[in-house]
């Protein structure tokens, strides 16, 4: 029997993470984490009896308590708070599965890396913002890091047996709703136009960010300090079809390739049954049913978030932090319908013009840096609009 806690329990790689773990058995939830998703937190707690769970959202917090006081045979604990996250990823599991959504997710990272967990990476933003602590804290305790991300595990498997002759790594991007569009046509796009992916079903947050290609901008750096790879060999290609998960070359100029249907349970079973393999508890690709295999060049003219990313990420320091916080602002000001699609890309050049590099950034200055960059990206839509 194995155990797991699973941070982010109510959205969409949580939840699959959870169909995964009920078709693999002899797995054991230990702690459960949410914002404020009391509804389908209580269906877990019913079904999967974690030791505790802790929702973020104080009076959500306290609905649920309200609601198990009624469920007498349930003994799981209910914590609340933000720093109860960090109490949840520290307690030992086998394997801690982090899917938060954004920036919260790195202090978790960093507390489950000094609690010497195993840790499936679906945050990506813990190495974005985070990586020079991260991967440091990841080495010292001697952690598996397991990549989440389909194009990034993809690469995890890739690499095996290959590392020493890597000459590129190539990312796969499915380009979005609006790969075909015009920048005339990208100034009218409305945030359900935007929300409407093409082949994958995931949170609104990164659904978003895939539409404006800052997704795989945030892979690109990701790529960077899980792989160890200069910023000059990772490639990025528009691959509309969504089967070619990513690629690498090697040097004498093969390119392997992984491959498989848009389907998140794949590349998560993979990581909680590491280093074996398990019958999928998702769905086969068929090759005879492939019509075409199409790739593309990122046009970073009509999508400059993608060369923010590069730029940032080369620069280091707190750079990637500033960016990710300035586009998560800027997302979330675009749902709310505040600001248009294109200006969400205007927003992070802005913001990161004026950032003040801090070139060896411990986690406080990560920090500081975040929230520096998000007052500034308010700043900066209250002036424009």
């Amino acid at each position: 029997m194995k155990e797991i806690t699973i941070l982010g329990s109510t959205g969409s790689i949580g939840t699959q993470t959870l169909e995964v773990i009920s078709e693999l058995k002899n797995w054991k939830v230990k702690a459960l984490t949410a914002y404020q998703q009391t509804e389908l937190l209580f269906k877990q707690i019913k079904k999967f009896n974690p030791e505790f769970v802790v929702v973020v959202e104080e009076e959500a917090a306290v609905e649920l308590k309200n609601r198990l006081a009624a469920e007498p045979t349930i003994k799981t604990e209910i914590l609340s708070g933000k720093q109860n996250l960090e109490t949840a990823a520290a307690e030992k599991v086998d394997i801690l599965l982090n899917a938060i959504v954004g920036f919260a997710g790195l202090e978790p990272s960093v507390a489950a890396a000094k609690a010497g967990n195993d840790i499936a990476l679906a945050n990506k933003e813990s190495l974005v913002s985070g990586g020079p602590v991260l991967t440091e804290l990841v080495k010292e305790n001697k952690v598996k890091l397991l990549p989440v991300d389909s194009e990034h595990n993809a690469i995890f498997q890739l690499l095996k047996g290959h590392q020493s002759e890597l000459e590129e790594i190539i990312l796969t991007a499915s380009g979005g709703p609006f790969f075909s569009y015009s920048r005339e046509e990208l100034s009218q796009v409305s945030v359900e136009d935007a929300l409407n992916h093409p082949n994958w079903e995931m949170g609104s947050k990164i659904t978003i960010d895939s539409a404006s290609l800052m997704n795989k901008g945030l892979e690109v750096i990701e790529a960077h300090w899980l792989f160890d790879c200069n910023y000059e060999d990772i490639k990025v290609l528009v691959h509309p079809q969504s089967i070619v998960h990513s690629m690498i070359r090697l040097i004498d100029g093969t390119i392997l390739a992984e491959m498989g249907p848009a389907d998140m349970k794949i590349p998560i079973q993979y990581c909680l049954t590491y280093p074996r393999r398990s019958e999928t508890a998702g769905n086969m690709l068929e090759l005879d049913q492939i019509a075409a295999l199409e790739f593309f060049q990122a046009d970073t003219d009509k999508f400059p978030n993608l060369k923010y990313a590069y730029t940032a990420g080369k620069a280091g320091g707190t750079f990637p932090a500033v960016l990710n916080a300035a586009n998560e602002i800027a997302v979330y000001s675009f749902l709310r319908g505040e600001i248009p699609f294109l200006a969400m890309s205007r927003v992070v050049a802005s913001v990161l013009d004026q950032h003040h590099n801090i070139t060896a950034p411990d986690l406080e200055d990560i920090l500081n840096s975040d929230q520096e960059a998000r007052r500034l990206a308010v700043e900066v839509i209250k002036e424009w609009f």
